[in-house]
């Protein structure tokens, strides 16, 4: 059957006669005329447009690139770059809790050790015997420049250590905290048992008073010196409280607000008689598990008496002391994969918190401080 032309000009051109059998143009077939497949081509460019589109699209998916749609969105889901990431496992659980109103720059301090979680694959060496030439001994002569004398136990910090220089120190003078503490004021980390209110923090006599009520605790966090490394020197004393378990603790805080891990916690007791006390370091990622929470060998103490309790932290151990003796370290090549020492600057927190539903029947002083010292390395 012969053919009519096609094209843009078919309707004004003439039909062709009919090519002779064994002719080159008999045995060719026209450009674009597919006769096994019999449609138009407009249809066959329109199938390979969408081909080629769809081999487009899959290879930009599978160079990572995204269609502005879905960046969009992407974006829009996001957090935006000043908000704070997901935390670590364990202060994803304070999430949905509201902090409690400090006015500190620091962020606040929820103590995630106070459960005793003390499950770790390395042990600090105890070491009660050694006294090494950077542990101090408080000594009631030494005057340093801007202080007073002496503290409430007629103890002061010591003003000259070899391999360390003071940076900071105070006896609490006065009838309120010094500049650069806070007093902490709300629920720590939703614990149904424990509470504080910037109330149960007073200073009279000379020194840091942390008080417990049926219903609060007293807790205070030191802003004005942060540090990467340093010695911190805590002169303090517990009540006798045998029927409850409010804990006295001292501990070395992430500065920046919304860190955490790393916590160096130098000084926990169980409260009661407190006739014991630990340590413990938490250690990145998580700061807890098997891995990441380094604890201390429980030391022997009358914490109901007056005594001075310390840390050493630098870029390879830290070192616990108690009255200027060690009696507890951590060495840095200890630890090992996903454990990262502490390399950030860190604040000085002092807390008393309930562990159990017994609570005082009124109030009690359950943590006094006589001084703290701050010293950074030489």
């Amino acid at each position: 059957m012969q053919r009519l032309p096609r094209g843009r000009h078919a309707a004004i051109r003439e039909p062709r006669p009919p090519a002779e059998a064994g002719s080159r143009r008999n045995r060719t077939a026209p450009r674009f005329n597919f006769p096994r497949f019999n449609f138009p081509r407009f249809k066959f460019m329109t199938v390979a447009a969408v081909v080629f589109a769809v081999a487009a699209a899959s290879l930009a998916l599978g160079l990572g690139l995204k269609p502005a749609a879905l960046h969009a969105r992407e974006t829009a889901d996001a957090p935006s770059a000043g908000s704070a990431a997901s935390g670590p496992a364990e202060a994803v659980k304070y999430t949905s809790r509201s902090s409690p109103a400090i006015s500190s720059p620091s962020a606040f301090p929820w103590h995630h050790a106070a459960k005793r979680r003390h499950h770790a694959a390395v042990t600090a060496t105890p070491s009660p015997s050694v006294s090494p030439s950077v542990a101090v001994t408080p000594t009631p002569s030494a005057t340093p420049s801007g202080a007073a004398s002496t503290g409430s136990d007629g103890s002061s910090w010591p003003t000259s250590v070899p391999g360390w220089q003071l940076t900071y120190s105070t006896d609490f003078p006065g009838n309120s905290l010094p500049s650069g503490w806070d007093a902490y004021n709300g629920e720590p980390g939703g614990d149904p048992d424990g509470n504080w209110q910037s109330s149960n923090v007073t200073v009279s006599g000379g020194a840091l008073h942390l008080l417990a009520t049926p219903s609060a605790q007293g807790g205070v966090q030191f802003y004005g010196n942060p540090q990467t490394y340093g010695m911190y020197l805590v002169r303090m004393k517990g009540d006798y409280e045998p029927d409850l378990d409010i804990n006295n603790l001292a501990i070395l805080w992430p500065a920046q607000q919304g860190v955490w891990p790393p916590e160096v916690d130098f000084y926990q007791d169980a409260g009661g008689t407190r006739q014991s006390f630990s340590a413990s370091l938490h250690v990145a990622p998580d700061g807890n598990g098997d891995c990441c929470v380094i604890a201390s060998p429980t030391q022997d103490s009358d914490g109901t008496a007056w005594h001075t309790y310390g840390v050493q932290w630098t870029p390879t151990s830290m070192t616990y002391t108690i009255d200027g003796q060690v009696w507890a370290s951590v060495s840095r090549n200890s630890l090992s994969s996903p454990a990262q020492w502490p390399t950030i600057p860190m604040n000085l927190t002092l807390q008393s918190q309930n562990q159990a539903s017994a609570q005082p029947g009124g109030t009690i002083d359950t943590m006094t401080v006589a001084w703290v010292a701050e010293y950074a390395m030489n």
